[in-house]
Parts: structure tokens; sequence; C-alpha cells
């Protein structure tokens, strides 16, 4: 009778003794690949804590599979929004300063071309009441 194996899935980290040398399925995530078998035998391995265990069962995972470690680490890099939010803020700060200059500038010249505007009935009306007067050219013809 064969000696009882320690696998453990690479995946989810599920563990479970086994005596057979045929690698199985795990049953808790059914990942396609097979179980890995711990490199310790099964009675060194019921001696441990269980966060012995795990701590074991961690290492091997990290070691079978090191793009698990950029996996984990990732989501937090991804996701920090602190250095996003300060950058954003910095953005923002720029753009509402444009946007003043630039409201200014319009306040500005809005001004002016009513200023001329006003400037040009001036000088309109005194040009249109003395063509109008009697004596003037347009009459003599």
């Amino acid at each position: 009778m064969r000696e009882l194996a320690v696998f453990y899935c690479t995946r989810c980290g599920y563990y479970a003794y086994y005596q057979t040398s045929r690698h199985p399925q795990c049953p808790k995530c059914l990942a396609p690949e097979a179980m890995s078998m711990a490199r310790m035998h099964y009675m060194e391995f019921m001696q441990m804590s269980y966060r012995e265990r795990d701590e074991y069962l961690s290492r091997e995972i990290l070691a079978s599979n090191p793009s698990l470690i950029k996996r984990l680490c990732a989501p937090p890099q991804k996701y920090d929004s602190r250095s996003l939010v300060a950058e954003m803020n910095t953005v923002i700060m720029n753009l509402d300063t444009e946007n003043k200059i630039l409201s200014d500038t319009v306040n500005w010249m809005h001004d002016t071309i009513w200023e001329l505007l006003r400037e040009k009935r001036r000088t309109a009306q005194p040009q249109a009441a003395a063509s109008l007067e009697p004596g003037t050219e347009i009459e003599k013809k």
C-alpha cells in the first residue's frame, strides 16, 4: 500500500492528502492543471501547525510561480490613487488659472468692442445731424 502524499493547488492553495501517484485535479477551484505534490513526507506535514503549513505552502506556491508575486503586487500599484489625485489636482489648478486668464481676456475684448461701438455711434450722430442742417451741401445740390 502506498503512503499518503500532500498535494496542493498552485492556483488557490487548497491542499489534500492522496494515495495516488497521479496528480489530481483541484476540487475547490477546478483548475485544469494538476495539483502539485509537496516536497515533504506526509508525517512531517501533519506535525506542522496550521500556520506553518500555510507558510510552507505559500513559499512553495510563490517559488513555483514567480509571476504570482507580480500579480499580487500589481493591484496596489494599479489602484494607487494618491499620486493620481495629486497629479489631477495640479492639472485642475493649472486649468483654473488658464480659465481665469481667458475669461479676463474675453471680458476685456467684450468691453473694448462695446466701447468702440458707443464711440462710433457718438461720432456718427453729430455727422448725421450736421448733414441734415439747412445750408449743407446736400440741400444745395
